[in-house]
């Protein structure tokens, strides 16, 4: 009887310790846990195992946010494999995600994995290879744990993170509020530690918006920094690839794997000869004697998010940043409308269609095939409608006449650019080394559905300066600045010159002070 009184108090003491090491692995950077997997003090296992762990607590149960639709169940042997390789090789030296686990927005093509872009339509859709980014990342032994959920086709016309394929993902801070969208999944499910990070596409605001109303880190890259090659289309003008995280560094590190040229995507760089540098940036961050711009043009809309807003900006100060206040041109203030709604309404359709082209032969091969499996769905009401709005505008979408309108081809050889320079003109007549802006000028907004008298929001679009970096494939970074009442965070974001994005990046992680 006391042998077994020693075990069992024994066995209390390792579940408690396991627990607490469990614990610990929710504060852990990536840095962390890399150092732990080399030391051998933690393994790929406990990894995955403690995240699944939390997505089965809370993912569709618990706090029910329903960040991820889809878990590959390889995940768990994947990473007793990675423990056991090496450990036969305990020194080696392994890249900097090897072991460590992360999801994918649904848009990224996942080999063997359904890849249905947030539709019903395309439940089986099962991609015969990753995305560029996906397998760059499970080429450095990174372990893909599942698939996040999105606002359809990463457009959300009001229902921001619903899609009839997943549902309606909650925001993990307040599951009254949605987690924006398109990348809603993605930043609920790094928010509510079902991974330490997440691939998601921005467009008009996809990775900074949801990345703002969770806390997390989020960023959008200068256009053709990161590959679309293998994630669904919306608009390839605006569209890329990005991540979110839970910290600066830890966004530093995964862009550091991601980043590169890729030979499908004739948009991305070739930066043998200027190479960008992220984790090695960090270094020597500092926001002292920076002059930073502070963009005066989309305040108003929520007196709790000006006053984080506020405080951020004496933040800079305290860093040691000099601060000038900018107002933009109203051009910059209109952007959705005459910029990025014409020219994504005519690439939506051929580019779409481009995609369908590379799925097996029993997916829809065009928009109007897409459209009458997307109606007899929605006419048979079942439990996977598609949001009524989002369903109209691809409706609309259809009836398109492509890229060859004079209007979009104005938009695309005079605007954008004369947008590109108009900005860049303002930042060197003011000297300053970016700009600085509230990520979202109202906190998350109430889930359709869901009453929340609590809501205030005076904006007739939140996102309006998101669309800033999107024009003009500038990048963009947004970091948790605060909170407010509901437990509502608010971000605030830097955004620099096309190519500035290990500036920027680092601008961020001085502005948190790590």
């Amino acid at each position: 009887m006391q042998f077994n009184k020693k075990f069992v108090a024994c066995s209390l003491l390792l579940l408690a310790a396991s627990a607490q090491a469990d614990d610990k692995i929710d504060q852990m950077t990536l840095a962390d846990m890399r150092q732990a997997l080399n030391s051998g003090s933690l393994t790929s296992e406990q990894l995955v195992r403690h995240y699944l762990d939390n997505i089965r607590a809370n993912n569709h149960q618990g706090q029910n946010i329903n960040a991820l639709v889809t878990i590959n169940e390889k995940a768990l042997e994947q990473a007793k494999q990675w423990d056991a390789a090496r450990a036969k090789n305990p020194t080696a030296k392994y890249a900097p995600l090897a072991g460590i686990p992360f999801v994918a927005k649904d848009n990224f093509d996942t080999r063997g994995m359904v890849t249905s872009g947030g539709s019903y339509v395309l439940r089986s859709s099962q991609p015969s290879q990753d995305a560029f980014t996906v397998k760059k990342l499970i080429d450095g032994q990174a372990i893909l744990l599942g698939k996040a959920n999105m606002s359809e086709l990463a457009a959300s016309f009001g229902w921001f993170g619903y899609s009839s394929f997943g549902g309606q993902t909650l925001n993990p801070k307040n599951t009254k509020r949605d987690a924006s969208g398109s990348s809603s999944g993605s930043a609920a499910a790094v928010a509510a530690k079902f991974a330490p990070f997440a691939l998601g596409s921005d467009t008009s605001g996809s990775i900074r918006a949801p990345a703002s109303v969770t806390g997390t880190v989020g960023f959008r890259p200068s256009l053709g920094l990161i590959s679309r090659s293998g994630i669904i289309p919306l608009s390839l003008a605006f569209d890329t690839g990005g991540v979110i995280t839970d910290s600066v560094l830890d966004q530093a590190i995964v862009l550091d794997a991601i980043k590169g040229q890729d030979p499908s995507d004739s948009a991305t760089l070739d930066l043998a000869s200027d190479p960008i540098h992220f984790e090695q940036g960090l270094s020597q961050s500092s926001l002292e004697g920076k002059t930073i711009g502070v963009i005066t043009n989309f305040k108003g809309a929520n007196p709790e998010v000006d006053q984080v807003f506020q405080a951020a900006q004496e933040t800079l100060v305290k860093r040691g940043a000099h601060v000038v206040a900018i107002e933009l041109p109203k051009g910059f203030e209109t952007l959705w409308g005459d910029v990025l709604g014409p020219v994504g309404e005519g690439e939506f359709k051929p580019q779409f269609e481009r995609y369908l082209a590379t799925l097996n032969p029993n997916q829809p091969r065009t928009l109007a095939q897409f459209l009458d499996l997307a109606r007899k769905n929605q006419a048979a009401k079942g439990a996977h409608g598609m949001n009524p709005a989002r369903l109209a505008g691809l409706e609309a979408l259809e009836k398109t006449t492509g890229t060859d309108s004079p209007l979009y081809i104005s938009i695309l050889s005079r605007k954008i650019p004369q947008l590109r320079e108009e900005l860049m003109s303002i930042m060197k007549t003011n000297e300053v080394d970016s700009l600085f802006f509230a990520t979202l000028n109202c906190p998350a907004s109430v889930i359709h559905g869901v009453k929340d008298d609590s809501y205030v929001c005076q904006s007739g679009d939140t996102y309006a300066s998101s669309y800033i970096a999107s024009a003009t494939g500038f990048p963009e970074i947004t970091v948790p600045a605060g909170t407010i009442k509901g437990n509502l965070p608010v971000g605030v974001s830097f955004l620099g010159g096309y190519g500035e994005d290990a500036k920027v990046v680092s601008f961020g992680y001085a502005f948190l002070g790590r």
